[in-house]
């Protein structure tokens, strides 16, 4: 009796074993799938975790990858389902702030596509206790066309113009809310005292008839902080064009001068006023 009980424990042993083992063979060979960007073969081997062996230790990471191969194929109902049944098992870290930010993402794309009851989920993540979560919806919802909704987020921009001490979030603040409301800023804004209540002028003229055809007025401060907000990347791109945004924007603030620029389109000039 005993040789067959003990018998038994040891076959259980190694079935477990055996599946452990097959668990770390699929997890393995789906993440070497998603480098290679094969999302849908991917997906079979994260469903042999997710589906067979709840229990895995690896099944928290294969929910979360399993919903980021649905994002990547373009999926996004599915997608932000997928990262909430994995928020549900595992709401902390790392993959957890990633999915959080995610679900915004995918969040926004349905909202902007139609789906409006899916903007729920980004106003609920504006009280999220991770502030990278927090300051994300915050940032995506400036973006949206209604002002009224949009108007939702303008508490914690203006919470990152008062308590953050990085000026590079400070800036995108401060963009965020001239995006709702310019009026909310006031003297939050930044600018200095010469640049207040100046415009930058940008007029389009047509190359043949020399007729305006665009006329643009931007609060100067606005667009100081809009060149500020382009990444080392974009200015390295307008540098190799030859464009110096922040040489430029001081020369026609501080010297006067109209920047007029010839093309075969027409005729660009800026200055302020």
């Amino acid at each position: 009796m005993k040789r067959k009980t003990l018998t038994l424990l040891l076959a259980v042993l190694l079935a477990v074993t055996l599946a452990a083992q097959a668990d770390e063979q699929a997890f393995e060979k789906a993440k070497t799938l998603i480098f290679d960007r094969q999302w849908g073969d991917a997906l079979k081997q994260l469903e042999v975790v997710i589906v067979a062996r709840p229990a895995s230790r690896r099944y928290p990471a294969a929910l979360f990858y399993h919903a980021k191969c649905r994002e990547e194929m373009g999926a996004a109902r599915e997608a932000l389902e997928g990262y909430e049944r994995f928020l549900a098992v595992q709401p902390e870290g790392s993959l957890a702030e990633d999915a959080r930010v995610s679900v915004i993402d995918l969040a926004g794309q349905l909202y902007q596509d139609g789906q409006k009851q899916y903007l729920e989920k980004i106003t609920r993540r504006l009280g999220d206790r991770n502030r990278v979560v927090s300051y994300y919806a915050a940032f995506k919802l400036s973006y949206l066309p209604d002002r009224n909704r949009a108007r939702q987020a303008l508490p914690v921009l203006e919470s990152i113009l008062k308590n953050e001490k990085d000026e590079e979030l400070r800036d995108r603040a401060r963009i965020a809310v001239m995006r709702i409301d310019p009026s909310r800023l006031g003297d939050k804004s930044g600018a200095s005292k010469p640049a207040a209540g100046r415009m930058l002028k940008i007029r389009i003229l047509d190359r043949r008839s020399k007729r305006e055809e665009v006329l643009l007025n931007l609060p100067l401060a606005l667009a100081d902080l809009a060149i500020r907000s382009l990444s080392p990347e974009q200015k390295r791109s307008l540098g190799s064009q030859g464009y110096d945004l922040n040489d430029i924007l001081a020369r026609l603030t501080k010297e006067g001068l109209k920047v007029e620029i010839e093309s075969e389109e027409g005729t660009f000039q800026m200055w302020v006023e």
